[in-house]
């Protein structure tokens, strides 16, 4: 597993990234609450979440949010 973080001037974004089976069909489960309630919380904040699969398998998450400069 890799976990990166990249900061800009004005957002962030975490890259989690592992080698595995990736999510498979937990991902499409009704009644499982976990994926989109990350994904509601990233645009609560102004952010994006997306999930893709990995160049060879696995499973590559990122979460970017702005930078709420004050």
């Amino acid at each position: 597993m890799k976990i990166r973080l990249r900061l800009d001037a004005n957002k962030f974004t975490i890259k989690i990234e592992d080698d595995g089976k990736g999510p498979g069909d937990a991902a499409k489960k009704t009644g499982r609450n976990g994926l989109r309630n990350m994904r509601k919380r990233m645009e609560d904040v102004g952010g994006t979440f997306t999930m893709d699969p990995g160049a060879e398998r696995g499973t590559i998450v990122r979460l970017t949010s702005p930078i709420n400069k004050r």
